[in-house]
């Protein structure tokens, strides 16, 4: 961790302890500065199924798929983190597909060990998360950066931008 990040995380946490009179901060500001991987360890740690059905839910999607999809967010952020290779590598785990979700999704037929199908469940999650996201003007600002890159390489299906998802 870097020396700037670890010092705004030690500010933080005095800043919350002189403020506030609460034992522990609420889970939206752990969220801010907690690692993904933490969070997603959190969530497949709960014991009770009722509450990790509830966290599921208010994402639209069942228990199975969301742990599944936390897991390919975290193993993709390690990757770019540590600038590993993404754009023309075949992920070694297979995401798995809900058997129905609330928010829009892809209809083309895609391969989900490629990067495209990790981006599109960021996609979803920040469509819930952050309705009004910009993650497709940067992907395609990204895409036009880098003209001789092969985006069937990564996945991208001919047509993706009129995907649901991208809209």
């Amino acid at each position: 961790m870097s020396t700037e990040l670890h010092r705004s995380r030690e500010d933080f946490i005095v800043h919350f302890k002189q403020t506030y009179s609460d034992a522990y901060p609420p889970a939206w500001i752990l969220a801010e500065v907690l690692p993904f991987g933490v969070i997603t360890n959190i969530f497949s740690n709960i014991k009770t199924p009722r509450i990790k059905k509830s966290i599921a839910r208010k994402f639209g999607l069942q228990v199975a798929p969301f742990e599944s999809w936390l897991t390919i967010v975290t193993l993709t952020r390690n990757s770019c983190c540590h600038h590993a290779r993404v754009w023309n590598k075949q992920n070694t785990i297979r995401p798995m597909l809900p058997n129905r979700m609330t928010g829009s999704w892809i209809t083309l037929p895609t391969d989900a060990l490629r990067i495209y199908f990790n981006l599109c469940i960021i996609k979803y999650f920040l469509n819930i998360i952050s309705p009004n996201n910009d993650m497709k003007a940067k992907v395609d600002a990204l895409l036009a950066a880098y003209p001789s890159i092969d985006v069937t390489a990564m996945g991208f299906p001919r047509g993706w931008e009129s995907e649901p998802l991208w809209q």
